[in-house]
């Protein structure tokens, strides 16, 4: 049985704002217009182009050049084997209403917003874009079972709200964003995995997903060639509070030692989970049922 003691507040279903169609990494969604004008301060970019079509809206968004739609945003990015920079062309050719580029083109006949990153580029408009939707987000990190966690938590929540979780793995600094791009105007809540190997990218993806409920399942040995020993693991994944909603909360596994270390975040005071009785959630009556899972009454 679970137990949960002093918890009283409940998740709000939010309003729904009117927005466009916008797709990233294949993947259509619902979203606020976007124009020229607003995705070129969006990202910090110079824009090149005519100026009488910088209020015109974007209908897309995409990484993918093979998924192009009339009007939309190409955003190019350089990735190990293929520099999607040698794609522009072809893409406005097809109807892309603007493109971003890491670099000037010379002699461009295509309007472009120059930016210094287009990975960069992708987190400003992730945030933008979630910061308009004004949703719920469930943050989920830890060093092992981030996607068991996301799933269990996201199957109890779409009992009640439409909700939408990170697919498979998609929980770095490129993923992250083109989750978020998979919100719909109809969603109540998103349930984001984010998943770091070193100091400083939590940092960048909270700032995205500025989490309501952060959720952090244990502080294991994984990537100590960046973060040094268990302290520095806990350190990197303490650093998701960093953006967070002041008034949030903060859920922690109160099994793991250093986790149970926490006390506050900035007057948030964490709710633990577990199997010890003392702790604010926790399970007994639990069962083992061999390969179909663990159940508890």
């Amino acid at each position: 049985m679970y137990h949960r003691k002093n918890t009283n507040k409940e998740i709000s279903s939010p309003e729904c704002h009117e927005r466009k169609v916008i797709y990233g990494y294949g993947e259509e969604i619902d979203m606020k217009n976007l124009t020229i004008k607003n995705l070129t301060e969006v990202c910090s970019g110079i824009y090149h182009g005519p100026e009488n079509i910088m209020d015109r809206e974007v209908s897309s968004i995409t990484t993918d050049s093979r998924k192009i739609e009339k009007d939309s945003l190409f955003v190019p990015i350089v990735g190990e084997r293929v520099d999607a920079h040698r794609f522009i062309e072809d893409v406005m050719s097809k109807g892309a209403l603007v493109t971003l580029s890491e670099r000037e083109l010379k002699n461009a006949d295509f309007p472009y917003i120059q930016i210094n990153s287009s990975l960069q580029a992708v987190k400003d408009i992730a945030e933008f874009y979630l910061k308009q939707l004004q949703i719920p987000v469930v943050g989920i990190t830890g060093s092992v079972g981030k996607t068991s966690t996301k799933e269990v938590i996201a199957s109890v929540l779409k009992e009640k709200y439409r909700t939408l979780k990170t697919q498979g793995n998609f929980n770095n600094e490129l993923g992250l964003p083109l989750t978020v791009f998979r919100l719909r105007e109809e969603d109540q809540i998103a349930v984001l995995e984010m998943g770091i190997s070193d100091f400083g990218e939590m940092s960048r993806l909270t700032k995205i997903a500025r989490p309501d409920t952060c959720v952090i399942t244990n502080i294991g040995t994984c990537h100590l060639e960046n973060l040094g020993d268990r302290d520095g693991v806990l350190k990197a994944k303490t650093e998701i509070f960093k953006c967070m909603n002041p008034e949030g909360h903060i859920v922690l596994n109160g099994d793991d030692d250093k986790l149970a270390s926490v006390s506050e975040y900035n007057g948030i005071k964490p709710v633990f989970f577990g199997l010890d009785e003392n702790r604010d959630v926790y399970a007994d009556h639990i069962e083992s049922k061999g390969l179909k899972g663990v159940a508890w009454t």
